[in-house]
């Protein structure tokens, strides 16, 4: 009987385990992502309505602007306060580089900031002559392509990294500017149904469902892409109620209400459309540590 002499290889250590170390990324980072889609999908939903139907929406334009910029400024108070020293926050400006996600947001919330604020002062200001709606139109058009950089960078952002369950996450990018639009739309419509604006309900109302539609297909593929971490993090019931939350109260419910057509049916959708965005970027953020430890109890 003769022994192999060559020694069998034996798995310790860390060999299966993930290498990387989830970030210190929490409830901050999930308003973060909120509020940004927030703020750039009300800032796009009302300035191409503003561009395209400005008798149907100057007024409620006027009132978004100022709402898109508070939104703003508590989606980078959100960013500020999660980096690990935030008065370095100014540092990442010091950099353009393109190619990087982080670099290339953070320049396209910069721009984005600079037209948004130049609208808002217009808000308060009595509607001037030709050359005034002109710089405005511009001032609009201008702010256009930084604000869907800035609604797309995060998706980008997160699915380039080597975090576990967000390396798998490709269509998390095209998730996120899909909901932006969803989010935009939601508020802008909510805010036509306060100020008593028939005319821009009656446009944005149709449109809402339809950009529902689609989020439910960008959904479905963002979860075709997370099926198998999310099978690792949580057990079927769980999974069961999330979905539920998710695609039932966040986007069919909201269809059957706003199908109905009554003001309130209307800022009930808005309400379940707000309600399943904050549980996706809630499960999106806390996605590597629930993959951590189920690494390491398992």
């Amino acid at each position: 009987m003769s022994v192999d002499p060559t020694p069998q290889a034996t798995v310790t250590g860390y060999a299966d385990r993930p290498v990387t170390k989830a970030p210190n990324w929490h409830g901050l980072v999930a308003l973060d992502v909120l509020f940004n889609n927030l703020t750039t999908g009300l800032f796009l939903v009302a300035a191409l309505g503003e561009l395209v139907a400005s008798t149907s929406f100057r007024e409620l334009a006027r009132v978004a602007y100022p709402i898109a910029l508070l939104l703003l400024i508590a989606d980078l108070v959100c960013l500020v306060l999660d980096l690990g020293d935030p008065s370095r926050f100014h540092h990442m400006l010091r950099v353009w580089k393109p190619s990087s996600p982080m670099s290339l947001g953070t320049w396209c919330l910069t721009a984005f900031a600079l037209p948004l604020t130049a609208l808002t002062a217009m808000s308060f200001l009595p509607d001037g002559g030709v050359r005034v709606e002109w710089l405005r139109r511009v001032t609009i058009i201008v702010g256009l392509l930084p604000a869907l950089g800035a609604a797309v960078y995060k998706g980008v952002l997160f699915s380039t990294t080597a975090q576990p369950g967000w390396s798998s996450a490709r269509w998390l990018g095209g998730y996120l500017i899909n909901s932006a639009f969803v989010l935009g739309a939601a508020e802008l419509l909510f805010l036509a149904i306060v100020m008593g604006q028939p005319r821009a309900v009656a446009v944005l109302r149709p449109a809402l469902m339809l950009l529902l539609l689609l989020n439910l297909v960008a959904l479905g593929l963002l979860l075709a892409d997370l099926r198998a971490p999310l099978s690792r993090t949580h057990s079927p019931r769980v999974l069961a109620i999330i979905g539920a939350l998710v695609v039932l109260a966040g986007v069919l419910l909201p269809l059957w209400l706003l199908a109905l057509g009554a003001p309130l049916h209307m800022a009930g959708a808005v309400l379940f459309i707000l309600l399943g965005a904050v549980v996706v970027r809630s499960e999106i953020v806390r996605l590597p540590h629930l993959l951590g430890a189920a690494s390491r109890s398992g």
